[in-house]
């Protein structure tokens, strides 16, 4: 891939190898891929050998995807970097690709320093501002969702089913909110206030419900929508805002999705692929989609596909895999959408109505095995993400900051990531994202991010070991 001294003999009983390892291999594992094809020159650990290094940054033939992918396929003239094209697929070369980068990215992070993310005095150093960590409440389990409400108290879902409100030290089980299809990553998912709550008193719930539906003898579930008040710790006046026809539910306990935008009176909210990644393209299915309604439930008549044949009118964009992060830019109103990728691609986009944003057809990720799933990342009539990740961060919530406390982070997009611990933030001019900073990672799980109404950044993590939801927010150091 890159010039290196002649290792012609090992190429060769590399290629008679493969004969008989493309049967066993076939679409498997990409690091026993990389093991039988180009570690015997780059190195299992990628770093080097007989041949270059291929995490040290440096490209002789071009950095890009397709320079990497066009390298691996046809070989370099007059050197021993030979074409793999006839051993191995295109999809095969794509996950490569992919594995390069991801190991690319995990060999940069082992060359920081130990403490490169840790307080120093308690304090967190980052690009633009200084902080700490302060905590604000803890529960059992893993907490999803934070909404504040005007009297500064705090609600809060638990995916297994409790609304909690958190004021002056207190924590409040809310009873009576809709039973919740515990099934896989399904449960009580978001919250959050209408924007005249201040009169109306309105609150979203977002869950997974079973509500009698099958998929082939077994139970089915899918996302559901309901809004209702709070009156003491009484969830009263429940209204259905959004449910999926029961022949439409899935048996997959993966991908529920879900977030709320209200804006203009519509409510935008996602719903994620359900497991089925094929449905995402099938606008007859709700799963793997944006969906606009009015926020009283009714299905607003300029939807995009509220005239076509088939098609759910309630799709606001298609393609999606998991969307679990959804946020309107305080000044242009754009609404920011981020969702899983599989291992690796990890997306944000921006959101226009009828758009197709490629999930399962094109992806910068391949299967979590190591399987590719497809060699393309571009087509014809579908969006490219704004922002991608690989390796994964195992993106959630969003939130643009809004608030005084931290002048120079005003309407930067925070966005959590669990797997990887981290609290991103994506600096946005116009239509693109500019630039991705850590601003601090290995404190937990980051499920929710939210701009206050006080000025400081709240988000929830979650410990592991034992499983601890806790609420902390960034305070700027003195």
């Amino acid at each position: 891939m890159k010039p290196y001294a002649p290792i012609a003999a090992l190429a060769l009983a590399t290629l008679a190898h493969s004969a008989s390892a493309q049967n066993r291999i076939g679409s498997g594992d990409v690091s026993e891929l990389f093991n039988t094809y180009c570690a015997t020159c780059h190195g299992e650990n990628l770093r080097g050998g007989q041949g270059s290094s291929l995490v040290d940054g440096v490209w002789a033939h071009g950095s890009s995807d397709a320079d990497i992918a066009r390298v691996i396929a046809e070989g370099i003239p007059d050197t021993e970097m030979i074409p793999w094209k006839h051993s191995l697929s295109e999809k095969q070369i794509r996950s490569l690709v992919i594995y390069i980068r991801e190991q690319t990215q995990i060999a940069a992070r082992a060359e920081l320093p130990q403490d490169a993310f840790q307080p120093k005095d308690g304090i967190f150093t980052s690009e633009k501002h200084s902080f700490t960590l302060e905590k604000v409440g803890e529960g059992e389990g893993i907490l999803w969702a934070l909404e504040f409400l005007p009297d500064d108290s705090l609600l809060v879902t638990q995916r297994d089913g409790i609304l909690w409100r958190f004021q002056d030290g207190q924590r409040t089980a809310i009873q009576g909110t809709p039973e919740v299809w515990q099934h896989g990553q399904g449960g009580l998912l978001e919250v959050q206030k209408h924007p005249d709550y201040a009169n109306n008193g309105w609150i979203y719930l977002g869950y997974s419900e079973n509500v009698g539906g099958k998929e082939n003898g077994k139970n089915a579930g899918m996302t559901a929508v309901v809004r209702g008040r709070i009156q003491g710790d009484k969830w009263i006046d429940q209204e259905e805002i959004y449910h999926a026809p029961k022949d439409l539910h899935t048996s997959a306990g993966a991908h529920y999705g879900t977030r709320f935008v209200f804006q203009d009176g519509y409510l935008y909210f996602g719903i994620g692929d359900r497991g089925r990644q094929d449905q995402a393209q099938d606008l007859s299915r709700p799963n793997g989609k944006i969906h606009r309604i009015h926020d009283d439930g009714r299905i607003p008549a300029d939807n995009p596909f509220f005239d076509t044949p088939n098609a759910l009118a309630t799709i606001w964009s298609y393609g999606h895999r998991n969307p679990q992060g959804l946020d309107a830019h305080p000044e242009t109103g754009d609404i920011w959408e981020v969702e899983h990728g599989p291992r690796g691609g990890d997306e944000t986009n921006l959101l226009r109505p009828g758009l197709n944003y490629g999930w399962p057809v094109i992806t910068y990720g391949m299967n979590y095995n190591g399987s590719p799933i497809t060699d393309l990342t571009a087509k014809q009539g579908m969006e490219q993400p704004k922002h991608y990740w690989v390796p994964s961060i195992a993106i959630c919530g969003i939130d643009f900051y809004t608030g005084d406390k931290f002048p120079q982070w005003k309407n930067n997009l925070f966005v959590s990531g669990m797997a990887s611990e981290e609290l991103h933030r994506l600096t946005i001019e116009g239509e693109q994202v500019v630039a991705d900073e850590i601003v601090f990672k290995g404190q937990g799980r980051i499920r929710d991010v939210y701009s206050a109404p006080d000025g400081y950044l709240y988000v929830l993590l979650t410990q592991q070991s034992p499983r601890i939801g806790s609420i902390y927010r960034l305070v700027p150091a003195q």
